[in-house]
């Protein structure tokens, strides 16, 4: 279980626009060792009515946050699991956001932060859809987001796509597949939470059926939007 921390921001990069309501920040895990290679994403989607959801908690410095609180009024935070939990009682407070997380692990979230609701109790929106992935322990969901006539798709942890960093803690996390060559599903995430590959599978391949899939957007490592239904694909059948 995750120890909740206060407001801390540790450095991260600048605002990544990838499509016209979706915007991401990336930023070092703060529990890692350095080098690893393996970084973590805060999602945010702008819905049809302008209020803003974050997928993952990532404090910010006040000039990103102020850019971000220009852009639309900070409302709804998804707590993907306990383990991503870290930053989310710090963010509601400072934000005032109302936080849902998965119905698998909410009774641990409510451990850490206050919580509003199960996923399934998140206001329906034009712009953002939860898809569960079958056979995950800790009830993981995949989210579609709408930009017009294209569509993203936010992953927690079924799907990474980091690349190795430097040194021994580099070596390490690539032995343990969080970091490689292409997007994976990583064989410790299968160990740890993965109860039903094929079930799996299955849900990861018809993700890659979304009409007008312009990116895959995974909470660890690089955003894909060359091909993603393809790369994709291929990650699940070469994974799981």
């Amino acid at each position: 279980m995750p120890t909740p921390r206060p407001w801390i921001v540790t450095p991260h990069g600048p605002i990544e626009e990838i499509d016209e309501n979706l915007w991401g920040v990336v930023s070092p895990v703060p529990a890692f060792p350095k080098g690893t290679g393996m970084d973590r994403r805060m999602s945010i989607v702008k819905l049809s009515d302008g209020r803003l959801v974050f997928h993952n908690a990532v404090p910010l410095d006040d000039a990103t946050l102020a850019k971000v609180a220009a852009w639309g009024k900070p409302a709804i935070l998804i707590v993907p699991m306990h383990l991503h939990a870290m930053d989310a009682r710090a963010f509601r407070e400072k934000l005032g956001v109302v936080v849902y997380t998965s119905k698998a692990t909410v009774d641990k979230v409510r451990e850490i932060v206050e919580v509003a609701g199960t996923l399934e109790d998140m206001p329906a929106d034009p712009a953002l859809r939860c898809e569960p992935l079958a056979g995950t322990r800790f009830g993981e969901a995949a989210w579609v987001v709408q930009s017009g006539p294209r569509a993203g798709l936010l992953f927690c942890d079924a799907i990474h796509n980091s690349r190795p960093g430097t040194g021994f803690n580099a070596f390490m996390f690539k032995i343990m597949g969080f970091t490689g060559p292409d997007v994976r599903t990583p064989p410790f995430f299968k160990l740890r939470a993965v109860t039903d590959k094929p079930a799996l599978k299955r849900d990861i391949l018809r993700l890659a059926d979304t009409p007008g899939l312009a990116h895959i957007v995974p909470s660890h490592g690089h955003v894909v939007s060359a091909e993603p239904a393809s790369v994709l694909r291929a990650a699940a059948n070469k994974y799981l």
